[in-house]
């Protein structure tokens, strides 16, 4: 099993993106956030195998995939919207890659609502629909009226989406609780961070940066 000894950090060249950091944002901290010492048992138990284990989470791509990126999001932060069109490439030009979205909100009561409508969206197949219209919005999220007018406009039947939002109440919440403790576990920063095949890499990058390093990890080749 992997822990967070043996998940690294790599940079491939210039990386032109980078994590967005709530508090260097002028944005709280996020809510309840564990402590070191609550989480510390968790930073030795969390590994890849752990992250693709939750079958609430969900994915984009490949059924059957080689490569699995694990994406830690906030709907809210400006470098995973940067990210969202290099993930839509890289899902168009390569048919065995999946990426498994990990919805972190951290910075604050729009972004949980924006993440909390997205997993219910999934109930009715939309989830994909409402994640590329919350990255796409040309402006933040500052409101659930703007929640709802961007799940609205990506196709979705709202009645059925308040249904799953009350019914499914505690499972999406659930997720919500997972993602933010295995973040906390992976002691990671801020976002976007992505987990590729176990090997951590914190922050966003190009198309052909995120290509090579997949055809390193494709190879063999360790990312030390």
């Amino acid at each position: 099993m992997l822990n967070t000894h043996h998940i690294f950090a790599t940079v491939v060249g210039a990386m032109a993106l980078a994590a967005c950091n709530p508090a260097g944002a002028g944005n709280p901290p996020p809510e309840s956030t564990p402590s070191a010492a609550q989480d510390g048992a968790l930073i030795t138990s969390v590994g890849f195998a752990d992250l693709l284990r939750d079958p609430a989470a969900p994915f984009i791509g490949a059924e059957k995939a080689d490569v699995t990126i694990i994406g830690f999001m906030d709907y809210n932060c400006p470098y995973c919207r940067q990210m969202n069109p290099e993930l839509a490439a890289l899902l168009e030009a390569d048919s065995k890659v999946r990426i498994l979205y990990k919805d972190w909100p951290i910075f604050g009561a729009p972004s949980t609502a924006a993440a909390r409508t997205a997993l219910a969206a999934a109930y009715q197949g939309k989830y994909e629909a409402v994640h590329n219209a919350f990255m796409r919005s040309a402006d933040r999220i500052a409101s659930e009226d703007d929640v709802r007018a961007l799940a609205e406009s990506a196709g979705v039947d709202m009645a059925r989406l308040e249904r799953d939002l009350q019914t499914h109440r505690a499972d999406i919440d659930g997720v919500l609780d997972r993602n933010k403790r295995e973040a906390s576990a992976l002691a990671l920063q801020g976002t976007p961070a992505f987990i590729i095949n176990g090997n951590l890499i914190p922050g966003g990058m190009p198309l052909a940066e995120l290509q090579a390093v997949i055809a390193r990890i494709r190879a063999g080749d360790p990312l030390r």
